[in-house]
């Protein structure tokens, strides 16, 4: 090999250990840069406890990457609860929401607000797997989120697991609901189908019902108790669900250390 040859072999090894060193060096630094970025993005995170102040963070730091899943997760969770409240108010005909009055009430009206009711009292039986589409739905765009705006696996699988476990227990709360809801219906539809039995022996006065026998009376109280006792659970129910609800979707809980 020529002094010449030698000299160009040497140049291009060592070109090629710089090229490996700057490679490495910035490997590290892009670990090291991630790194950083996701201390400072959990920083910014603690005490965050409601919308508006995680507005205040964003303006604060406004390239924060988990600051910006935090607000798309509260969209999207925000989107999942509105595509609920509408499912929910599928189940039941308008008809069913407003009692029937009974003091000039047809038997045909009746028995169209009957079927109104059985229609109610399947739905509610056979909702469930369409709120689990919707939190299908949910876990996905949040899912993808952390994808796009390049949340750190471990900070990304601990929001993930998080939509799953509120999730369970949202789907949980509603097969509760949704069960106690069509014994509710059912508990109406023999009450309606008592009252359509009666109809033309009883009056209507001052809203209270007036029938000529006693063992009438009796048998309109059981119906109207078992009526009143499946509408209570269902408030019971709703109410307990309600107070669950927090400010921020629950995964965000224990990132931000607020309780």
């Amino acid at each position: 090999m020529s002094q010449r040859s030698a000299r160009i072999l040497i140049a291009v090894i060592s070109l090629l250990v710089l090229l490996t060193v700057a490679a490495s060096l910035s490997i590290d630094l892009g670990k090291y840069q991630q790194r950083l970025s996701t201390q400072e993005g959990q920083a910014a995170l603690q005490g965050i406890g409601n919308p508006s102040q995680l507005e205040s963070a964003l303006k604060q730091h406004p390239s924060n990457s988990l600051l910006k899943l935090m607000a798309q997760t509260l969209r999207i969770t925000n989107d999942t609860k509105a595509a609920i409240d509408q499912l929910a108010a599928q189940i039941e005909p308008a008809r069913v929401s407003k009692e029937p009055n009974f003091g000039s009430v047809t038997r045909d009206e009746l028995d169209a607000f009957r079927r109104d009711l059985k229609t109610a009292e399947a739905n509610a039986r056979a909702f469930l797997p369409r709120y689990a589409a919707i939190f299908k739905a949910e876990r996905a765009q949040i899912d993808s989120a952390t994808v796009s705006l390049h949340v750190p696996k471990e900070i990304a699988s601990q929001v993930l697991d998080g939509v799953t476990q509120r999730q369970a227990k949202a789907l949980n709360a509603i097969s509760l609901i949704l069960a106690a809801r069509a014994d509710y219906y059912s508990a109406y539809d023999k009450y309606i189908a008592f009252l359509s039995s009666e109809l033309g022996s009883f009056k209507v006065v001052a809203g209270q019902f007036i029938f000529p026998l006693q063992r009438t009376v009796e048998r309109y109280g059981a119906a109207a108790q078992a009526m009143t006792s499946s509408a209570k659970r269902v408030a019971e129910l709703e109410a307990d669900m309600k107070k669950q609800e927090k400010p921020l979707p629950e995964e965000w809980m224990q990132l931000t250390g607020v309780k």
